[in-house]
């Protein structure tokens, strides 16, 4: 029961972390929009951080869950490369960048939920890694890198590409000719 209170607390404080930006948000919004008391809050978290940390880390899981349920219905390993992309970082791009809250939300993941953040990073570089690794399989090993460290380029460049583009098309076109340089034979 514990744990399930905890899930609602951390789906709860995403909701209002989205609606109101992560330094507008107090512990007694949080408390009073999951129906607990500020008290009973703290029994749970010692810290707005600490939700945040564990909203972070529940969007992830979320985003990661998703894309599992979504691959089987992607075709080739390219295809299905893109799919987590497009769950990932490219489907909220936009909102993301025209939303403030959204915005200070990526700004104080880095400041405040860095930890949590690159924990939910290193589960979709697995799942890419993964895919890379497929792709290999049925079209052969390029030399170089292992699919490990190709995951790895592609998520961080993605972060960089966050910063660049100007919309989710451009975010799309970044991120596809870079699976075309990486995958390409």
């Amino acid at each position: 029961m514990d744990e399930q209170k905890k899930l609602h607390i951390v789906s709860t404080a995403l909701e209002v972390f989205y609606k109101y930006g992560y330094k507008r948000v107090s512990m007694n919004d949080i408390s009073q929009a999951a129906g607990i008391s500020r008290a009973g809050l703290y029994l749970f978290f010692n810290s707005k951080e600490e939700i945040f940390n564990s909203a972070i880390l529940y969007n992830g899981d979320s985003l990661i869950e998703e894309i599992q349920k979504g691959l089987p219905k992607s075709g080739t390993p390219k295809e299905k490369i893109f799919y987590a992309f497009e769950v990932w970082a490219i489907n909220i791009f936009d909102q993301a960048l025209h939303s403030p809250e959204i915005r200070e939300i990526t700004d104080s993941s880095y400041e405040f939920a860095r930890e949590a953040l690159d924990v939910s990073y290193r589960k979709f570089e697995q799942i890419l890694a993964s895919l890379i690794e497929e792709q290999f399989e049925l079209y052969g090993k390029r030399e170089g890198l292992n699919p490990q460290q190709l995951a790895y380029l592609l998520t961080s460049s993605l972060r960089g590409f966050k910063i660049v583009a100007k919309n989710s098309n451009e975010l799309q076109q970044l991120i596809q000719q870079l699976v075309e340089v990486i995958l390409e034979p």
